[in-house]
C-alpha cells in the first residue's frame, strides 16, 4: 500500500509506474490551461458593465432631462443662485413697437401693396403717409382696419380706391398688430403716439370675427 506522502504527489490520470517526465509535463500544462471558478476576465467584464450603467445614468440624467433645469447645476452654490433667479420679482416686459413693426412691414405684403416710402401705388393702393386713416388721434381706427380689413370704395388724401384691404388678425398675435399699427403711425412724418398689445387687446375683444369694414362704418371718426 502506498504511503499518504506517495498519495500526494500522485497526478491525476498518471499512472507513476509509467509515467515518464515527458508525460507529467504534458500533464501540469493541461492542469494550467483549465479555467478556474474565480476568473479575473468574468470579474473585470462585470466591473466595465457596472461602470457603463453608472455612467449611463448620471449622463442622461444630465443631458436629457427636460423637466427639471436644477438637474444641469452639480454644485450648491448654483442651484441657490438659480432658484434666487426664479423668485426674483419681475416687471412688465417692454416691446420695442416700432422694432417689431418696421420688421413685419418689410416681411408681409404691406410693402409690396403700400410701399417701402409709404406712398402707396397710383389707383391701387392708398398711401399710409400722412393719411387720416393712421394718422387719427385714437388709435382705434387703423387697429380696427388691420385687425378686420377695409373693403368697398375709400378715399385717402383726395383719392379714390376701390378694393379691399385684407384681415391680419386672425393671423396676427396682439404685440404683431400693435408693432404693425406703431410703425405705420410713427414714419414717414406721421407723428402719431404709439399702440399698445393691451389697447389691441382691447379692441379685438371689442369687435370679436367679423367682415372687413365700410368707409361707411367708419365714417363718424372723421365727423
Amino acid at each position: 500500500m502506498m504511503s499518504d506522502e506517495s498519495q500526494q504527489h500522485n497526478l491525476p490520470g498518471v499512472d507513476e509506474g509509467k509515467a515518464s517526465d515527458e508525460s507529467i509535463v504534458k500533464t501540469h500544462a493541461r492542469i494550467r490551461r483549465e479555467p478556474s471558478n474565480g476568473s479575473p476576465v468574468l470579474f473585470f467584464t462585470s466591473l466595465a458593465l457596472i461602470t457603463v450603467l453608472v455612467f449611463s445614468w448620471f449622463y442622461l440624467r444630465r443631458y436629457m432631462g427636460e423637466k427639471e433645469p436644477q438637474m444641469y447645476l452639480h454644485e450648491r452654490e448654483d442651484i441657490a443662485l438659480y432658484r434666487d433667479w426664479q423668485d426674483r420679482p419681475r416687471g412688465p416686459i417692454v416691446y420695442d413697437y416700432y422694432a417689431i413693426g418696421e420688421k413685419l412691414y418689410t416681411q408681409m405684403a404691406c410693402v409690396g401693396c403700400h410701399q417701402a416710402n409709404g406712398e402707396g401705388l397710383a389707383g391701387q393702393f392708398p398711401a399710409l403717409a400722412g393719411a387720416k386713416y393712421v394718422t387719427h388721434e385714437d388709435p382705434a381706427l387703423p387697429t380696427k382696419v388691420i385687425l378686420a380689413g377695409l373693403t368697398g370704395p375709400v378715399t385717402v388724401k383726395g383719392n379714390e380706391f376701390n378694393g379691399v384691404m385684407v384681415a391680419f388678425g386672425a393671423g396676427m398675435t396682439d404685440v404683431q398688430v400693435a408693432g404693425i399699427v406703431t410703425y405705420i403711425r410713427k414714419n414717414w412724418g406721421n407723428e402719431t403716439s404709439e399702440v399698445t398689445n393691451d389697447q389691441v387687446a382691447a379692441i379685438r375683444a371689442e369687435i370679436g370675427t367679423r367682415a372687413p369694414y365700410t368707409a361707411a362704418e367708419l365714417k363718424s371718426y372723421f365727423e
